[in-house]
């Protein structure tokens, strides 16, 4: 069973490590250049007040996570808390991004990111579910 824990505990820690680099990327790209980062979408923002929202709603959000998941990952007793959050955003984008599909038709860019997404959503699962197990194990050995 301590391999099982330990296993858990490295793969809640990828977890965390993978979503702290790609919410700080994604939040860093919107907060450095929302105009550009935009274009790349084809979006285009047109209005001080657009470029102050994309800011937030793109930067400052996925920083935000990006900051939680830092915190999480650096304590052993807040791992779970992490990637539960991980998980609920990951599971949210996911749900949204089949929503657009249907809503919009498949973009093939969009697709493409199923793949990334649904590994860290498979791996937070795992974790969170091996973390179950072990501590089932220890309230039995207890």
């Amino acid at each position: 069973m301590k391999r099982i824990s330990h296993f858990a505990l490295w793969i809640n820690r990828v977890v965390l490590c993978a979503a702290t680099l790609i919410f700080t990327m994604i939040g860093l790209r919107y907060v450095a250049d929302p105009v550009g980062a935009s274009a790349a979408t084809g979006v285009t923002l047109t209005s001080g007040l657009a470029v102050t929202t994309t800011r937030i709603g793109f930067g400052a959000f996925p920083l935000g996570f990006a900051i939680f998941s830092l915190v999480c990952l650096l304590s052993t007793r807040r791992l779970i808390t992490g990637v539960s959050m991980v998980a609920t955003v990951i599971s949210t984008a996911i749900v949204v991004r089949l929503f657009s599909i249907v809503a919009d038709g498949v973009v093939p860019q969009s697709l493409r990111l199923f793949v990334p997404e649904t590994v860290i959503l498979l791996l937070a699962f795992t974790g969170l579910l091996l973390e179950a197990a072990r501590k089932q194990n220890n309230r039995e050995v207890a």
